[in-house]
């Protein structure tokens, strides 16, 4: 006859299954209902701050807001560049019946376009404009861990640099970005610290909409340097800014993104985004001579509305508030020529 001993342990053992299963259940079923909850994605719209860590946030919530009918978005995605340098307002006005969004992030990459735009596919939304930048400092960076998925791992083999990544890279830029796809909160976990830093002292306010919402640009906080800055700055080369062991894969995700967006019949914008006066001093001629050939490349490609640094109106120093990101003014000039030029191709 079995001791009770042997025979709780059994009862236990039985359990423990069940109620892990029980646990997972409950716990992705929050995650379906917190994470397509109408009230929950605008609370964290109006305050998550606009910093590095809360890019994820960011970019999902403002994802997940689309509408899934009526007219085509206007989708305003890439690097800060983008992020900071580009206005929804001024496509708004010659769109009123189609939403914009921008999901620019801080050093945003091809990549990371790719992985956004599947995002916008889960959706349910194929059709959209595209409006994206192209920029040197960005086409050498590695992958980021909240914004890789399969197709970042298909990319990276597709173009050779998977089997060039160190094992530090394998762990911290494509494992740990698999697992965190698992569930979306786990993948925001950094974001929601950063808006908890920004709700925590009085959530009660948060939660009634008391509290004002944080403002969409980070450089819109920080002062622009002043003159000196440039002077000292000026021919002072970063070694660190040319072509690298991630350029071949941000190319062919690049072309991943375009070949979509052609077959799909939807317009595609890649901006050669301008810099300050002075810029190009302080990147390698490597980091040149590589970004005029891709720009090259995106002219006789073909299937892409390629906007040369020329083909935007001519910028004034005040204009950019440091050498690579646009001030109000320049950002307003910018954002409206683009604007004007998806009316004449048709949207």
């Amino acid at each position: 006859m079995p001791s009770s001993t042997s025979s709780s342990e059994v009862v236990r053992g039985g359990a423990l299954p069940k109620g892990l299963l029980a646990a997972l259940v409950l716990f992705f079923a929050s995650e379906h209902f917190l994470w397509n909850s109408p009230a929950w994605l605008a609370f964290c719209r109006r305050y998550v701050p606009p910093y590095v860590a809360s890019d994820p946030l960011r970019s999902s919530v403002e994802t997940r807001l689309l509408p899934k009918d009526g007219p085509p978005p206007i989708v305003l995605v890439g690097s800060s560049q983008i992020h900071e340098g580009m206005e929804c307002e001024e496509f708004e006005q010659r769109f009123p019946a189609r939403p914009c969004v921008n999901l620019g992030i801080a050093g945003g990459t091809p990549l990371d376009v790719l992985f956004l735009t599947d995002r916008i596919d889960a959706r349910g939304i194929p059709k959209r404009t595209i409006v994206t930048g192209v920029f040197p400092q960005v086409m050498r960076r590695a992958p980021k861990a909240a914004f890789t998925d399969l197709r970042t791992i298909r990319c990276l083999y597709r173009s050779g640099v998977l089997f060039a990544m160190t094992p530090k890279e394998w762990i911290d830029d494509a494992l740990f970005g698999e697992i965190q796809n698992l569930a979306e909160t786990l993948r925001m976990k950094d974001s929601l610290f950063d808006m908890w830093s920004v709700v925590g002292e009085d959530l009660q306010g948060a939660l009634r909409g008391e509290m004002p919402p944080q403002p969409p640009r980070a450089l819109d906080l920080v002062p622009a340097p002043g003159r000196a800055f440039f002077r000292k700055h000026i021919g002072d080369v970063d070694p660190a800014i040319a072509p690298g062991r991630f350029t071949p894969v941000h190319e062919l995700a690049l072309e991943e993104v375009i070949a979509r967006e052609e077959d799909r019949g939807n317009h595609m914008v890649v901006i050669d985004f301008p810099t300050r006066r002075g810029y190009l001093t302080t990147i390698t001629p490597e980091a040149i001579s590589a970004h005029k050939r891709l720009v090259e490349r995106l002219a006789a490609r073909g299937g892409v509305v390629l906007v040369r640094a020329d083909d935007l109106p001519a910028l004034e120093d005040s204009d950019f508030h440091d050498f690579t990101h646009l001030a109000e003014s320049g950002r307003h000039k910018v954002s409206a020529r683009i604007a004007d030029l998806l009316v004449k191709i048709g949207g």
